[in-house]
């Protein structure tokens, strides 16, 4: 499809850029919760909602849970059919055919077309990098105290140097320690005349003596272009068949219905937003209100203090509903999130830290790190509440 056009007066020209219909895929966004629902279904309802025509979807039979708002559906079909490879072990592409979308395996189709130097190649490139290598991975709790590590001596021995990872893993959370292990990283390039069975996925034979490119090559990319006569075609190459691996969403906050459990104390209930910072000079530094130093290990938060910032509508009706804390008051937090419910000390405040007028108290848990704050972000729901001990 035809997506820019321009005419230029001096040349008498008019040029064209098209791309296939996979364009269409990553310029719209969805809002879907998926529970427990197949993978090719998933790819089967993302497509019928846009309108978008489907020839084989590649069936998987694994199940997929997470919660898409604001992502693209191109990120959304390949970050279920990322989770369903770790179980398969296949690869999986989505793939624009004239007027419909297949999702297939990747790497599975070889095409008869050679490109081979003298013949049909203008020109190859290839190089190679150890800026992204990590042959060692350290695992951490969330208190950066060691829980396990590995390393990959067949990465090492190309490089003779450890390059270490270190991952934080928190409470009830898988650490996947494989994937984190990255080699040299090798890529290469080819432009030649056109072949228009050359398309992303498939693989293609190449014979160039300079590059040594000789082998089994799988298409990443693909360009093509008609010029002057002239059909020539890009190829950005791959060593190994490599998969899109897309990771977008995020899970459900969890709930909790019994709020009076036995995990939680009681008290007085009060709806709250909660939000997240860590000790670093664009949240206020690394002290709380009366100048002590952060300690992300132990749960602290920030919440409304007295005489901290009130508000012209903190009467004393409204205070008398709504209450304001004292520094060092504890109270028991239901986030939703897991690990991050319980009994946190009020010790720090800040302007942005108050009372809603319909009661809604801003509560800032401090976390360790700005990645940890950031995945947390800004959680306001009916049902989320607070206790105060008295």
């Amino acid at each position: 499809m035809i997506i820019n056009r321009s005419k230029d007066s001096s040349s008498n020209e008019i040029s064209f850029v098209s791309k296939d219909m996979g364009f269409l895929l990553t310029q719209s966004e969805v809002s879907y919760n998926f529970k427990d629902k197949l993978v090719e279904d998933i790819a089967k309802q993302v497509f019928a909602e846009n309108r978008l025509s489907v020839g084989t979807i590649a069936k998987t039979n694994v199940k997929y849970t997470k919660m898409f708002i604001g992502v693209n559906g191109y990120d959304t079909i390949m970050s279920a059919y990322t989770e369903a490879s770790k179980k398969t072990k296949k690869k999986y592409m989505i793939e624009a055919n004239l007027d419909k979308f297949n999702v297939i395996e990747k790497g599975t189709v070889t095409l008869s077309v050679m490109f081979e130097e003298g013949f049909n190649i203008i020109n190859t490139t290839f190089s190679e990098s150890m800026e992204n290598v990590k042959n060692k991975v350290i695992v951490v709790d969330q208190y950066g105290s060691k829980i396990s590590e590995k390393i990959d001596n067949e990465i090492f021995k190309e490089v003779n140097v450890i390059m270490q990872k270190v991952i934080q893993q928190q409470e009830n959370q898988d650490v996947d320690i494989d994937s984190e292990f990255n080699g040299i990283e090798k890529s290469c390039s080819l432009k030649g005349y056109g072949d228009v069975s050359c398309i992303t996925g498939r693989g293609v034979k190449v014979k160039d003596s300079y590059t040594k490119l000789v082998g089994l090559f799988y298409i990443d990319t693909d360009k093509h272009t008609w010029q002057n006569g002239e059909y020539q075609i890009e190829l950005e190459l791959n060593f190994q068949n490599l998969m899109d691996e897309k990771s977008a969403g995020q899970d459900e906050p969890k709930e909790e219905s019994n709020l009076g459990g036995e995990d939680y104390a009681g008290g007085k209930e009060f709806t709250a937003e909660f939000t997240a910072y860590c000790p670093r000079k664009e949240e206020g530094g690394d002290t709380d209100c009366r100048k002590k130093k952060l300690d992300p290990s132990k749960k602290t938060c920030a919440a409304p203090m007295v005489g901290k910032y009130e508000q012209t509508y903190y009467t004393k009706e409204f205070l008398n509903k709504h209450p304001l804390l004292n520094y060092g008051d504890e109270i028991q937090v239901i986030t939703g999130v897991s690990g991050r419910d319980g009994v946190y000390k009020v010790n720090d405040v800040g302007p942005a830290i108050t009372i809603e007028k319909n009661g809604t108290y801003h509560i800032d848990i401090l976390f360790g790190n700005v990645e940890e704050a950031s995945k947390f972000g800004r959680r306001k729901r009916k049902n989320y509440y607070w206790w105060l001990f008295w």
